[in-house]
């Protein structure tokens, strides 16, 4: 962490499970923790609140069979508190996400439930999280303003793709 963080220009951040097959103790995860902080400028971390098998098991059933353990996440708050974590894994509805805040977690990461249901994921965070007015009311909304970034797009770029370091830029 310590030669990313010195070739680059922006803070680097460690995304991880809470371990690997039998080396998923709390313990074992605070060594870890304490070894990337001792020896690298890295205060972030993005925990993913469930073990992974590395044998035996599909990535599908990595992402449900091993059982989450939020206690470590809200453990390592408690036992870092120089250090920023974000909490990943098992977070389906916005009102998981409200609550995961509430009980003090730093920022949340969610993924796939975003991705298999946008709108109902992600519809209502102006308003639930940041207690700020949802700025499209409809999905039809959403679109039609999506339209007019990508019209944007097109009138900034062309019609050849732009990549995502273009996209980044805008």
């Amino acid at each position: 962490m310590s030669a990313i963080a010195a070739n680059c220009d922006v803070p680097v951040s460690v995304k991880c499970r809470i371990g690997v097959d039998d080396r998923d103790s709390y313990e074992e995860l605070c060594t870890f923790v304490d070894k990337v902080v001792s020896k690298s400028p890295t205060r972030h971390f993005i925990i993913h609140a469930r073990k992974a098998l590395l044998s035996g098991l599909s990535p599908a059933e990595n992402r449900k069979v091993p059982p989450l353990k939020y206690e470590y996440y809200y453990a390592l708050l408690r036992d870092f508190p120089e250090v920023h974590f974000t909490l990943n894994g098992g977070l389906m509805t916005i009102e998981q996400v409200s609550a995961s805040i509430r009980q003090g977690a730093h920022q949340v990461m969610v993924g796939r439930a975003a991705y298999n249901n946008p709108w109902n994921m992600l519809g209502h965070v102006d308003s639930e999280i940041y207690g700020m007015p949802t700025p499209c009311s409809s999905r039809r909304q959403i679109l039609e303003s999506y339209q007019v970034y990508g019209d944007s797009i097109i009138g900034q770029y062309g019609i050849s793709r732009p990549n995502v370091r273009q996209l980044v830029k805008v």
